[in-house]
């Protein structure tokens, strides 16, 4: 070999850009280029040869592959594309592909290996990356499809198959046709098509159709990929089908606006369109008539003839009140057998007097229920937008005011609004005098305690907690009910000191109780939506927490929904604050008050807790199941643990294990009990 040609061998062997070695048999290094150096990691040949002299032991991450290239080489004196992953000089591991033959002596024997290495780590990566988008293409649960930029369907995953019903033979290579006919104007696709190729991206939510015609709610995502030059290549499309999560977002909308039994507006959607109507009445410089309606003799229906029968006299209420008024007019139920008419454009007075008087004239007819005539007349008061109240807060405690009223006088069917009826009787007087001085005290106040339980099978139960009830013992007049003294603490402000004084005694028995060895996971204290509202209950919590050294976690406040109308971005804020302390959260009563789904994601909140009108007929109703269930399927969604109240059944709560709640609360498990019987309730079921 001339000076010169072999100047070029070197030349070559120096500068390629691939490996090259020579390796003796038995796995050491002769000759390497300095390529395969800086491939391995080393600083240079003669670096690697001195270093990396057991090829079996220290390059390949599997030994035996250094087994499976000699056995090829003895074979066939040559391997080609011999992949496998080795460890480079810093112990990070790549992928290499080998190219080699045998140099044989003239006596055959094989004097040593030499070949060729080149880095595949990238491609190898990039085949995983294929494999894994292959594998996600094929198994997930969203239907997927791939066109091209003139539309056409050039791939569809089997979820899409599954989703529509449609056959892949049938839709590839055709034009692409998702929205089901006449549900979306044609600007709104066009925007669709636009927005994914001028953005990357679109997002949001469609009606798609069924290979049946059957349309479809779907969450649909468009992204637009892009050649490295810029070149629009194709559109990736994935469908995901949301009707069951839309027809449960229904069902909890519905039961946060209208009455379960009546469906009339309940309290929240009857004061938002009092608030509406305020609105227009202000802009139009006219009136709005507010009657609040109580019927007389309702407990007596429901004490002799059953709550049953109580109920479908509430349906024929609601019926009748429907007939006899307007259009406009918005006939809501508030709780109980209270209902509110709201009637907009109300001229004066007299406009008024004849709503009522036609209500009072419908109310006097029999009601036919459970096969028996019943005469239910009403006591109605009545506001009026401005003259008696600026909001909807106002002119409802007057209207409830004036209704109060005319329930004291027999002869008045209904009562309008006076200023003079703010002033108390000497009854209400005496009692808010009283509670103030209680509240100052706090000596006539008790915490009753009514066990929570994990109830997974029928006849075994774990206690999980317990809810804190305050009672008031009055020296003279004796337990007065809390429905009595809470709605006139909350009026009076009293509400903020008889709420401090329930939650440092719950805070103090339930650390006595852990101090004893009693193991009870948590105790749960109301907030009022006043407490909920004050700026100083974050700090307040914290401080009795703290002073008290019960562990934060075994805390529980419970909010009803109505805690939070209003300022959402406040509610937040305070829940946030609550659970920075590290106790638990729960929402009371869900599902009778208003929940906006937008923004339930967004409370930091442990448990919903069903409200028991859900429970009470649960295993006759063939709309609470359901409806419990959903409230189960949304709490899991949300990571929420769900607890039903008012248990008092066997059946009752089987059927509520037959919809996966398994905590209950109720009259089955235990009443409220004072501090003694509670604690022997605790020890009698620790055995």
């Amino acid at each position: 070999m001339s000076q010169e040609t072999e100047e070029q061998y070197r030349s070559i062997f120096e500068n390629a850009v691939e490996g090259i070695y020579q390796t003796t048999v038995d796995g050491r290094y002769l000759r390497v280029n300095p390529a395969l150096a800086r491939i391995y990691g080393y600083r240079s040949p003669a670096d690697l040869i001195d270093n990396l002299t057991d090829i079996a032991g220290q390059l390949y991450v599997d030994p035996g592959k250094r087994e499976a290239f000699a056995r090829l080489m003895a074979e066939r004196d040559v391997v080609q594309s011999f992949e496998a992953r080795v460890f480079r000089n810093d112990g990070s591991i790549i992928w290499i592909s080998e190219n080699a033959r045998c140099v044989r002596d003239p006596q055959g024997r094989i004097r040593y290996y030499e070949g060729t290495v080149q880095d595949i780590t990238e491609r190898k990566q990039h085949e995983e990356k294929i494999r894994l988008l292959a594998t996600v293409f094929d198994s997930v649960a969203d239907g997927i499809l791939i066109v091209d930029p003139d539309l056409s369907v050039q791939a569809v995953n089997p979820a899409y198959e599954v989703m529509t019903d449609f056959q892949r033979e049938a839709l590839l290579h055709r034009p692409l046709v998702i929205f089901a006919p006449g549900s979306h104007e044609r600007a709104f696709i066009d925007d669709i098509w636009r927005t994914a190729r001028t953005e990357g991206r679109w997002q949001g939510e469609v009606t798609s159709f069924r290979h049946s015609g059957d349309a479809f709610a779907a969450s649909l995502s468009v992204t637009a990929v892009r050649a490295p030059g810029g070149a629009l290549e194709h559109y990736v499309l994935t469908l995901a089908d949301i009707s069951q999560r839309k027809y449960q977002e229904h069902q909890i909308r519905y039961q946060a606006s209208f009455d379960r039994l009546t469906d009339l507006p309940n309290r929240w959607l009857v004061c938002e369109r009092l608030e509406e109507a305020i609105a227009r009445a202000q802009r139009m410089r006219t009136k709005v008539a507010v009657a609040f309606l109580d019927l007389n003799r309702f407990k007596q229906v429901n004490d002799t003839l059953g709550h049953h029968a109580g109920d479908d006299l509430l349906k024929l209420v609601a019926k009748r009140l429907r007939n006899c008024t307007r259009v406009s007019d918005t006939v809501g139920r508030l709780g109980g057998d209270e209902f509110l008419i709201v009637a907009p454009d109300a001229m004066d007075r007299a406009s008024g007097a004849r709503l009522v008087e036609k209500v009072l004239y419908s109310m006097g007819e029999p009601f036919a229920v459970h096969n028996q005539e019943l005469f239910c007349g009403a006591s109605i008061g009545v506001a009026f937008f401005p003259d008696d109240g600026e909001t909807a807060d106002q002119l409802l405690r007057n209207a409830d005011l004036a209704m109060y009223h005319a329930k004291r006088n027999p002869e008045c069917k209904f009562v309008f609004y006076e200023a003079g009826m703010r002033e108390r009787t000497g009854f209400t007087l005496g009692l808010e005098s009283d509670l103030r001085r209680a509240a100052a005290t706090g000596e006539e106040f008790a915490l009753h305690f009514q066990p929570k339980v994990d109830m997974p099978q029928r006849g075994f139960h774990r206690v999980i907690g317990a809810e804190a009830l305050i009672r008031w013992h009055h020296p003279v007049r004796g337990l007065v009910s809390p429905a009595e003294f809470i709605p006139l603490a909350e009026e009076t402000g009293l509400i903020w000191e008889i709420g401090a004084w329930t939650l440092r005694e719950a805070c103090g028995r339930l650390a006595g109780w852990l101090a004893a060895g009693l193991d009870i996971a948590s105790v749960s204290v109301n907030l009022s939506p006043r407490q909920f509202q004050d700026a100083r209950l974050v700090n307040f919590v914290r401080d009795v927490v703290e002073r008290s050294g019960v562990p934060p976690e075994r805390l529980e406040l419970e909010l009803t929904e109505g805690a939070m109308i209003g300022d959402i971005e406040k509610a937040v804020t305070i829940l946030h604050g609550l659970k920075g302390i590290g106790i638990r959260l729960s929402i009371d009563d869900f599902g009778t008050g208003y929940s906006s789904l937008a923004y339930l994601k967004r409370f930091p909140i442990n448990t919903l807790k069903i409200d028991r009108s859900f429970v009470r007929d649960i295993v006759q109703s063939a709309t609470d199941p359901a409806i419990v269930n959903t409230i189960v399927n949304l709490a899991d969604s949300l990571g929420f643990d769900t607890i039903a109240e008012g248990v008092e059944t066997e059946e009752q709560a089987d059927m509520l294990r037959r919809q996966r709640c398994t905590r209950i609360q109720g009259f089955l498990i235990s009443r409220p009990l004072d501090v003694d019987a509670f604690q022997r309730f605790l020890v009698e079921n620790a055995r």
